[in-house]
C-alpha cells in the first residue's frame, strides 16, 4: 500500500477533531464521507475544503472498493455491528472509543479481529497529546523515581470562553439513553482517563468506587475510584465534579483535567488537556526544591493528530497502531468495574467483569 484511501463514517461534532490530521497526512486521502444525514456530510466536505464521495449509509461505504479503511465516528451502541462488517468487509477500521456498550461485544469484535487480515485500532486521542506523552517520556527517563501514586481529576463546567468548535446539542441525546449506555461521563469520557494511567503506569487492579448519580445518566458527580496498578506499589485516583457556576477556557469542551503523578524523587503535573483552565506551563516537574517546566503543545486536538498520523502510518509500514482490541478490552472493562464496585461497596477486578 502506497496510499491510504480513507472514509469517515459519521461527521457529528467529534469529526471536527479527527478529520484534520487525514487530511494534512501527505499519504492519505479522505475519499469518502458518510452520515446519515448527507447535508451534513456536504457541510463538513465545504469545510474542509475536499470533493470526497457522499454516502448515508455503511453499507455503501463497504462496497466502495477504492475505501481502504473507515474511521468509525458514530453512536458506541452501533460499533461492534459497525466494525465486524467493515472488517468482514476488507477494510482497516480505526473506531472511536469506548470499544463497545459491553464485554460481550468486545469479545465478538475481538472475534473478528482475529479471522480478519485488516488492521483495527481503537482511536485514542489522549495517548498522542503531548503534555501527557511528555510526562512518559519523564516517567521512563526516572526523573521522579518510583511513581507511588497517578491522580486524574476532571473539572466538567456549564460555561467555557474561548469555544471555536461548533457543538451539536443532538450528539448528546444517545448518550442520554440509558437503554444503550452502561454509564455516563465515568464511561464515556473516563476511558480516555484509564488509558492515560495505564500508558503511565501499567495494567489496572482491583478497583473501589463512589458514584453519585442523578437523575440524569450524564450527571455523575461527585464520583471518585482507586485502585491499586498490578504489579506495582503505585495507586490510581480518579475523580469527576462539577462546577456549574464556574467558567473555564477551553476551545472545544465544557471539561478540563489535572494529572499529578508522585514518585520517590518528586512529583509531575500536567496541568491540562481538554480545556486551558489553569494559567500554568503544560508539565511541571517538582522534586524538592527544584520546580522545572515543560512547554509542549497544548492545544487539545493535536492528540488527535497524532492518533490520526500513527493510524495511517501503521498501515503503510504494516504495523499494529495504538490500542488494540485486547488494550481496548481492558480499558472498557475498568468503568464497568468501577459501577460495580460503587454498587456493591467491595473491590472489584476490571477483569471479573463480564
Amino acid at each position: 500500500m502506497d496510499r491510504v484511501r480513507l472514509a469517515i463514517v459519521g461527521c457529528g461534532n467529534i469529526s471536527q477533531l479527527n478529520a484534520p490530521g487525514y487530511l494534512q497526512h501527505p499519504r492519505c486521502d479522505v475519499v469518502a464521507l458518510c452520515d446519515i444525514d448527507s447535508e451534513r456530510a456536504k457541510r463538513r466536505a465545504r469545510e474542509w475544503s475536499i470533493t470526497p464521495r457522499i454516502y448515508t449509509d455503511l453499507a455503501q461505504v463497504l462496497d466502495d472498493r477504492a475505501v481502504d479503511a473507515v474511521e468509525l465516528l458514530t453512536p458506541t451502541w452501533l460499533h461492534a455491528e459497525q466494525i465486524v462488517a467493515a472488517l468482514e468487509a476488507g477494510k482497516h477500521v480505526s473506531c472511536q472509543k469506548p470499544l463497545a456498550v459491553s464485554v460481550a461485544e468486545a469479545d465478538r469484535i475481538a472475534a473478528a479481529v482475529t479471522r480478519a487480515r485488516t488492521t483495527f485500532r481503537v482511536t485514542e486521542n489522549f495517548l498522542y497529546y503531548p503534555p501527557i506523552v511528555k510526562a512518559k517520556e519523564l516517567l521512563d527517563a526516572g526523573v521522579i523515581g518510583e511513581p507511588s501514586l497517578v491522580r486524574i481529576h476532571t473539572t466538567r463546567v456549564q460555561h467555557i470562553s474561548g469555544q471555536v468548535m461548533d457543538l451539536d446539542p443532538d450528539a448528546m441525546v444517545w448518550r442520554r439513553d440509558r437503554g444503550r449506555n452502561p454509564g455516563g461521563p465515568l464511561y464515556d469520557d473516563g476511558v480516555h482517563k484509564y488509558a492515560t494511567a495505564a500508558y503511565w503506569i501499567g495494567e489496572i487492579g482491583e478497583i473501589s468506587a463512589i458514584v453519585t448519580h442523578g437523575a440524569d445518566i450524564i450527571t455523575e458527580t461527585p464520583a471518585a475510584a482507586m485502585w491499586r496498578f498490578k504489579g506495582r506499589d503505585c495507586l490510581g485516583i480518579i475523580d469527576y465534579t462539577d462546577a456549574p457556576e464556574m467558567t473555564i477556557r477551553s476551545r472545544y469542551y465544557r471539561a478540563d483535567e489535572f494529572f499529578e503523578i508522585h514518585g520517590s524523587r518528586g512529583i509531575i503535573w500536567v496541568t491540562r488537556c481538554t480545556g486551558e483552565m489553569l494559567d500554568l506551563p503544560a508539565v511541571v516537574v517538582i522534586r524538592g526544591a527544584e520546580t522545572v517546566s515543560h512547554q509542549v503543545g497544548t492545544d487539545w486536538r493535536l492528540g488527535f493528530d497524532g492518533a490520526a498520523v500513527d493510524f495511517v502510518d501503521g498501515l503503510l509500514a504494516g504495523r499494529q497502531p495504538r490500542q488494540d482490541v485486547q488494550e481496548a478490552k481492558r480499558i472498557l472493562q475498568v468503568p464497568l468495574a468501577i459501577y460495580e464496585a460503587a454498587r456493591t461497596g467491595r473491590a472489584v477486578a476490571p477483569e471479573s467483569v463480564t
